[in-house]
């Protein structure tokens, strides 16, 4: 039977990758190799050189793996770096991320400044504030609100809605980031977007197919592609639109 024991991080220290019950860190903490807990608990700074797996995982600081970063329930407030490939059954997220693989959940919530490399995908996926996602993002549901320019290969899901971000807090979550000068102004550029129900506003695509689909301010969409309800919100541009 596998033997975990507690380990306690108080300053700065560090330790061998292996089994553990709970971590808990309160200042910064290395680790040279794979971590496999129950919790992961951090108040600072945690370096991984290796993947993690988790139960849970929460950071209240920046937090850097190498690896692959397998958990229950991440909750993150501040920097987060993986290398590898992210997997949760629920992410929430605030402040600058940056995944270099996949991202798969359940439930995904971010908000702040995002760059995923590779796809996201998630029975429910919210994301607010500025992102580029390299390749596609697929839910059930998907919520984008958009901050300054952002960017996304393709989207796909039964019900999808992008709009124009509002509000301050995140711009406080991101107070000591460059904010761009268009950070209100919120645009976004995709190849193509496929749903059952679409809402778009400030999106520049090549493609939109959808069962009903509504297009709001600021757009310019090259093609619709619809089967029940479209709605074409006057001043923005619709090259062609066909009923299929």
């Amino acid at each position: 039977m596998e033997s975990r024991n507690n380990l306690t991080v108080t300053g700065t220290g560090g330790a061998a990758g292996g089994l553990y019950k709970d971590i808990k860190v309160m200042g910064e903490a290395d680790f040279n190799g794979d971590v496999d807990c129950l919790a992961l608990k951090c108040s600072g700074t945690v370096k991984v050189k290796g993947d993690v797996k988790s139960t849970s995982c929460r950071i209240n600081g920046t937090f850097d793996v190498s690896g692959d970063l397998v958990t229950g329930r991440a909750t993150i407030h501040g920097r987060m770096a993986v290398e590898g490939n992210v997997k949760a059954q629920e992410i929430k997220s605030n402040g600058e991320t940056t995944i270099r693989g996949h991202v798969t959940g359940d439930r995904i919530h971010l908000e702040g400044y995002f760059q995923i490399k590779g796809r996201c995908e998630a029975e429910q996926l919210r994301i607010k504030g500025i992102f580029k996602i390299a390749e596609l993002v697929n839910a059930d549901s998907v919520d984008l609100a958009l901050h300054s320019r952002c960017q996304v290969k393709e989207i796909g899901g039964e019900r999808i809605e992008v709009r124009r971000g509002t509000g301050t807090m995140l711009k406080k979550l991101l107070g000591s980031l460059f904010l761009p000068a268009d950070y209100y102004e919120g645009t976004l550029t995709a190849e193509s977007i496929e749903g059952d129900d679409v809402y778009v506003e400030y999106t520049q695509a090549e493609v939109i197919r959808g069962r009903n689909v509504v297009v709001g301010p600021g757009c310019g969409i090259g093609r619709i592609e619809y089967t029940n309800k479209l709605e074409h919100t006057a001043g923005s541009d619709v090259t062609d639109a066909v009923q299929i």
